[in-house]
């Protein structure tokens, strides 16, 4: 049974009841009993004005409104009966009134509580896309400080090298050049030639230059 089906059958069931209760009363009569139904409905259309307009609520609201207006016109007439019978009528279309008004208020609570979580799911992958954008930022920083770390270290150590290699050359012995001459004597056979032949015999001198090349501090 659906709770429509639910609010239906308890107006019912009250209207019965309180038609069954109030000529019970000693002294009533079907006036007495007519004003009482409409009171009844009357404080129950005004129960589902007070809950508030959602849904099909007001379309409800009025209409038992309409039928109590129709059980106020019996009554004033005479027609007792009937104005009874439209008073019970307004206060059951009043009592599906609240109960549909009760149903809307549930359902809007219930939206409210999903679009809450909706976005309380939302805001926490909002934070973990953060954090993870976050934390890719850092790895490439790092990254980076690494590389340039790495740059700066090689940098050094070429430097430290070509330092090395000045040094090198600073320090190494200056190079001593030493030329030595030498002179060698050969000898030389010159013919004049006259009536007589005579040899005549004599020396000439030819220099011969050494280069000596020797690395060392000289003394």
């Amino acid at each position: 049974m659906t709770r429509f089906g639910m609010y239906m059958r308890g107006a019912s069931v009250s209207a019965l009841l309180a038609f069954a209760v109030v000529p019970a009363h000693a002294g009533w009569g079907k006036a007495d009993r007519a004003h009482a139904e409409i009171s009844a409905a009357q404080a129950k259309i005004d129960a589902a004005n007070k809950i508030g307009a959602s849904g099909n609520t007001p379309a409800m609201v009025a209409n038992a409104q309409a039928a109590l207006n129709v059980a106020k016109e019996n009554l004033a007439n005479g027609n007792k009966d009937e104005a009874i019978a439209d008073a019970i009528h307004a206060g059951q279309l009043a009592d599906t009134a609240v109960g549909a008004a009760h149903q809307a208020q549930g359902r809007a609570a219930e939206a409210r509580v999903a679009d809450a979580n909706a976005q309380a799911q939302q805001a926490q992958q909002d934070a973990a896309d953060a954090q993870n954008d976050a934390q890719a930022r850092i790895a490439d920083a790092n990254s980076r400080a690494d590389n340039a770390s790495a740059a700066a270290q090689a940098s050094a150590a070429s430097a430290a090298a070509a330092q090395e290699n000045l040094d090198a050359m600073r320090n190494q012995p200056p190079t001593v050049v030493t030329t030595t001459t030498e002179k060698t004597s050969t000898p030389v056979h010159h013919v004049v030639h006259r009536v007589v032949h005579r040899p005549v015999t004599g020396t000439t001198t030819a220099e011969r230059t050494t280069t000596t090349v020797s690395t060392g501090t000289p003394e």
